[in-house]
């Protein structure tokens, strides 16, 4: 689950994930939980917007006691402790998440690494160990985190928070060449949910991805899939991303966090 520093911010994703045979599991490839989540169609996502700096799961299971031994060797590498509690944090959130979704433990959610694209090596994006049709992507930035999950298609999710403007513009000729007058940013977190729903990640450069208008206000490549994009009051833009994907429901789980909006 390790995530990567980009540009504009450090991402990480998750593949697929599924109840085990005789494990709880409603409505299909779902259950209900205390946030209301229901059975949606192959069509449809569900996204958290997640301030890690605000825990509603306080009093809950650890990171100590969830997160698995390489989340908690990669948080003791990093040099400023805030990076490192953000980090553990959006991972146990995660985690607390599934095991809401799936009924299993989170401390039992397993994942290992696809093939990459580029060089078919075992480092490519994290999928669950045990396969299904319950995919799920994470993206944090700073303070921020978000998690999608879709049942039987893949998705991808990215978040950034805000920049000054003008901040990005020496990254416009990679990541906008398709049409200056679009925000870098938001082109940015664009390209990286749909390229993080594919598993390219970046190793395809953002420059190869073109993206113009899709149906009921998304941006599409016409190949890889679908964008849907948001900018909370806050500045934070979040992007998710997938094949056929028509619809997507946000969700601020964090008291406090102001609701996203086209």
């Amino acid at each position: 689950m390790a995530g990567r520093r980009g540009p504009v911010g450090t991402v990480a994703d998750a593949g697929p994930i599924v109840a085990r045979p005789g494990e709880r599991q409603v409505n299909g490839p779902w259950v209900r939980d205390r946030r209301g989540l229901g059975s949606p169609a192959m069509t449809s996502a569900r996204v958290w917007l997640l301030d890690l700096d605000r825990d509603p799961d306080a009093g809950g299971p650890t990171a100590q006691e969830v997160n698995d031994e390489h989340e908690l060797a990669r948080a003791a590498a990093f040099v400023d402790a805030t990076d490192a509690r953000r980090y553990l944090a959006s991972h146990r959130r995660l985690r607390l998440l599934l095991s809401s979704i799936t009924g299993r433990e989170a401390e039992s959610i397993a994942f290992e690494r696809e093939a990459c694209h580029a060089c078919g090596g075992g480092h490519g994006r994290p999928v669950l160990r045990t396969p299904g049709d319950l995919h799920v992507s994470l993206s944090r930035s700073g303070r921020w985190a978000a998690v999608a999950v879709r049942a039987g298609a893949p998705v991808g999710v990215d978040v950034e928070r805000g920049r000054p403007a003008g901040a990005l513009e020496h990254l416009r000729p990679d990541v906008t060449p398709e049409d200056v007058e679009v925000d870098v940013l938001r082109a940015w977190v664009r390209k990286e949910a749909l390229l993080k729903s594919t598993g390219e990640g970046l190793t395809t450069a953002m420059s190869a991805v073109r993206l113009g208008p899709g149906p009921g206000g998304t941006t599409t490549d016409g190949r890889r899939g679908l964008v849907h994009d948001r900018r909370s009051t806050t500045g934070v833009v979040l992007a998710v991303a997938g094949p056929a994907l028509a619809s997507v429901e946000f969700t601020d789980v964090t008291p406090g966090v102001p609701t996203v909006r086209p």
